[in-house]
């Protein structure tokens, strides 16, 4: 596994993999240092000695958004103080240099009911800075005399701020989408934070947003943001895009969308929507319809089946549909199986396949375990080892079997490792699995660690803050998004929140484009033989899993490609010689790597992945 791919950079990626688990080990608190934000117990003791470091600041503000570790660390330890510090923390609210402001909000939001009493000031502080931590500090206190400052400094607010508002705040953003003068800037951004906080609101505001959405199609003409000039219709498309010329209930009906199948009360306005036939309205609720499980999707799906641009989000949308799908997609997705032009094609129709769950299927996934390509092997392996296929565990177990004996694909042998587990009952052994005791952990090339609440990666970085005049530099909530990257006069962004998923979109000057969402975990961003891909993944508790999702435009619209599925969550990658992409990668659970003991097996692997998207284990020499 330890080896050197040949790009003049040394990549020891299975011993990166170990990197994770070996810093598990140094669990115990560590003496303060000024560089050390993770480790803060004894950076200060008593109120005023936290208030003094509070103050402490060194060198000119750069303008980071997190806070310097001397703030961060006084602030934390302020917030657990009683409430007589409060008074002392509102007047540094005032205070000349950012860093302070910001730890003394900071300070109070962590202090939660104990700093009540401070929600004029912070209201005042938020009302002169509505970018700096007010807002987070109002968020904690979840206090409604903060809504009308919410309202009016809405484009101003930190994004990731807005996702985190409390019950008694987050009504405020119903609210702009309700209110018919609300701009399109401010519909766009109400529905980034409703949808990726659905999980959070779905009890009191799914029959307020049905109530919405019934109230925009009663309108004789599709309503849109205020100042909307559309003289001629856009071209129909198959993806999401908001702008100017979006009619108001698309921005209600992808909010809708993310509640998935508890939303599906509203099914009867969103086909009603979908009947409109507004090019703007109908992709959107089509996917609200797919995210229902409605079978008043199917027909939408399978007419963007048959066109090749719509055939990547329709292949999603039946992976989704599943059984609700059979058995009108089952003949079109053996015929795409059989004959698709690409790998990547055919393989998303084998996991169709496999969820609509159609005995009629089998017949066709078994040869396609050994089909000529990669992806289509690994697919078909998935796909025989769902749910829907444990009826007929006696034939497949066998073919399983084999395959986690004998198959090239590292891919096809961990998916039939996991079927095997599903269908037969035991636990199989990960051949792949490497001795982290035996193995030197470095951090080589710069790979870094990243931990967040719910995954582990390596080599995992925020993006820098883009240049002032690169199209990525307007981009709201970019200091929070995990891929920033410019397209030509497009920026590329991504944000991951872990297992709730994340979105991938496409921001132009006047126009969004969501490319993937809920279900996405983007990463980094890289350029592979001329093509734009993006590389996801998450560690979790239940392992780890990953992909390459290409991403082009076609025809003026940009579309991102489902293309090679990776066996688990990417921890390392480099380019080699010849341009292809090797990524180390480790399903091993989350909880394993977080844990973990010098000595543990974990299954890793080392993959090169071509220019045609196909896979190979890659060899320690960098040869396949």
């Amino acid at each position: 596994m330890e080896g050197e791919v040949k790009s003049g950079r040394p990549r020891w990626l299975a011993g990166l993999v170990c990197v994770v688990v070996a810093l598990a080990l140094g669990c115990a608190r560590q003496t303060w240092k000024r560089d050390d934000v993770m480790t803060w117990e004894g950076c200060c003791k008593g109120a005023d000695a936290c208030l003094a470091l509070l103050q402490e600041v060194h060198g000119p503000d750069t303008g980071e958004k997190w806070l310097p570790p001397e703030q961060a660390c006084a602030a934390w330890k302020l917030g657990r103080e009683g409430e007589d510090v409060v008074p002392r923390l509102v007047s540094l609210l005032r205070h000349s240099d950012r860093r302070v402001r910001g730890g003394a909000a900071q300070a109070l939001a962590k202090m939660e009911e104990k700093a009540r009493g401070a929600a004029p000031a912070l209201i005042e502080a938020y009302e002169r800075e509505p970018g700096g931590l007010a807002l987070h500090a109002l968020s904690s206190l979840d206090d409604e005399r903060a809504a009308p400052a919410i309202v009016r400094h809405l484009l101003e607010s930190p994004t990731s701020t807005l996702e985190h508002l409390g019950p008694t705040l987050a009504p405020v953003l119903l609210d702009v989408l309700e209110n018919p003068e609300s701009s399109w800037e401010a519909l766009v951004l109400v529905r980034h934070v409703l949808a990726r906080r659905a999980s959070v609101y779905t009890e009191t505001f799914a029959s307020r947003l049905r109530t919405l959405l019934a109230r925009e199609l009663e309108e004789p003409t599709l309503r849109r943001p205020p100042g909307t000039s559309c003289p001629a219709a856009p071209a129909p498309g198959c993806g999401a895009v908001f702008d100017a010329c979006t009619p108001r209930a698309a921005y209600v009906a992808s909010v809708l969308a993310a509640y998935g199948r508890q939303g599906e009360k509203a099914a009867p306005e969103v086909l009603q929507a979908l009947q409109k036939g507004d090019v703007r309205l109908t992709p959107v609720a089509l996917q609200a319809l797919v995210a229902f499980g409605s079978p008043a999707a199917v027909p939408g799906v399978l007419e963007q089946l048959a066109v090749p641009e719509c055939r990547a989000r329709a292949l999603a949308s039946l992976v989704s549909l599943g059984g609700v799908a059979r058995p009108a997609a089952t003949e079109p997705l053996l015929q795409l199986l059989a004959t698709g032009k690409e790998g990547w094609e055919r393989a998303r129709a084998a996991e169709a396949l496999g969820r609509v769950g159609d005995a009629a299927a089998l017949k066709a996934l078994r040869p396609a375990v050994y089909a000529p390509h990669s992806e289509v092997q690994a697919a078909a392996v998935d796909a025989l080892g769902s749910y829907a296929f444990h009826a007929h565990a006696e034939e497949l177990v066998p073919l399983l079997q084999q395959v986690v004996t004998t198959h090239a694909s590292p891919v096809a042998r961990s998916h039939a490792r996991l079927a095997l587990q599903g269908l037969a009952e035991e636990e199989v052994r990960h051949e792949e699995s490497i001795d982290c005791a035996r193995i030197i952990p470095g951090r080589s090339g710069g790979w870094t660690l990243r931990e967040g609440h719910t995954s582990v990666q390596l080599h995992w970085d925020k993006p820098k803050a883009p240049p002032r005049g690169s199209p990525c530099a307007a981009v709201r909530g970019g200091d929070s998004a995990s891929v920033l990257e410019a397209m030509g006069e497009a920026c590329l962004v991504g944000w991951d929140d872990g297992e709730f998923g994340g979105t991938l979109e496409v921001h132009e000057a006047g126009r969004v484009t969501v490319l993937e969402e809920p279900q996405a975990n983007p990463l980094q961003v890289l350029r592979m033989h001329g093509a734009l891909v993006v590389v996801e993944g998450l560690a979790h508790m239940y392992g780890g899993a990953g992909c390459l999702v290409r991403v082009d435009a076609s025809e003026g619209r940009w579309r991102a490609t489902p293309w090679v599925t990776l066996p688990g969550a990417p921890m390392a990658y480099a380019l080699d010689e010849a341009g292809d992409l090797v990524v180390g990668t480790t399903d091993q659970r989350l909880d394993a790597i977080v844990c973990g003991r010098v000595g543990t097996f974990a299954p890793a692997h080392v993959v090169r992945v071509t220019e045609d998207g196909r896979l190979a284990a890659a060899e320690p020499d960098g040869q396949p």
